[in-house]
């Protein structure tokens, strides 16, 4: 195996790598909770704070209807057990009883409003559970997907790290070091492929006489344009590393 070949090796399973380790920070991103997920709660929270604030309403207007029934409650039965002889105090007792029973009809009015109140928000806050519901059983489903992606990713890296160490052991110290520099200066690309005479780095001609001169082997030879280390692929057969990388494709 030629020197550049080697290091084409080393590229294929780095790039290969690196795209699972870009996919498993998309899934991380991905994984948090969605737009959708955040309105629905949101919505379901507002309903809900919605719905006690009726029913607190509820409480406080039938509260008053029970205080103020006690009280009318109270004084008719002053009235009409005979304790108050005064004819003065007994007419202001049958007057407050009188006002009491005019508030009462309009605590009671109340009481119904805040009934009907409290029954359409109870609909409300039943509508926006079911749409979280819905929307947190689909949003389950897709993290489920992710995190099924997620671990084949890993075991696909895990296996790929064995082949890098054993692709490495084969690369001269030199080579291996001005792979890694190409690397870090070229987005992680240090080596490109050649085909049908354009360069896959920067997908810019090369002329027939360089590609030539890659094609023989002897040396690294660099791209005008974008300065990676060139690898002629057109009249490459297809490699053992190329099958192993397939099938952890799959």
């Amino acid at each position: 195996m030629s020197r550049i070949s080697q290091l084409y090796d080393l590229q294929q399973i780095d790039s290969a790598i690196d795209s699972r380790a870009a996919r498993l920070r998309q899934i991380e991103e991905q994984m948090a909770d969605s737009p959708q997920l955040l309105s629905a709660r949101a919505a379901n929270q507002q309903a809900q704070d919605r719905l006690a604030q009726e029913q607190a309403r509820l409480r406080q207007a039938s509260r008053q209807v029970e205080e103020t029934s006690a009280r009318i409650r109270t004084q008719e039965k002053r009235l009409y057990d005979g304790s108050i002889k005064n004819p003065k105090e007994l007419a202001q007792i049958q007057e407050e009883v009188w006002h009491l029973k005019a508030r009462l009809k309009e605590q009671e009015d109340r009481v119904i409003e805040a009934m009907l109140a409290v029954e359409e928000a109870e609909a409300a806050a039943r509508a926006r559970q079911e749409e979280l519901d819905l929307v947190a059983r689909e949003w389950q489903q897709f993290t489920d997907g992710l995190l099924e992606e997620k671990d084949k990713l890993l075991e696909q890296t895990r296996a790929l790290q064995v082949k890098r160490q054993r692709a490495m052991a084969g690369v001269p110290w030199a080579d291996l070091q001005a792979y890694e520099r190409l690397r870090r200066s070229k987005g992680g690309v240090a080596v490109a492929a050649v085909r049908d005479g354009v360069c896959g780095g920067c997908h810019v001609s090369v002329a027939v006489g360089i590609v030539r001169q890659a094609r023989s082997g002897d040396s690294f030879v660099l791209c005008p344009s974008c300065g990676r280390i060139l690898y002629p692929v057109g009249e490459v057969k297809y490699t053992e590393f190329d099958h192993s990388l397939d099938n952890i494709n799959r």
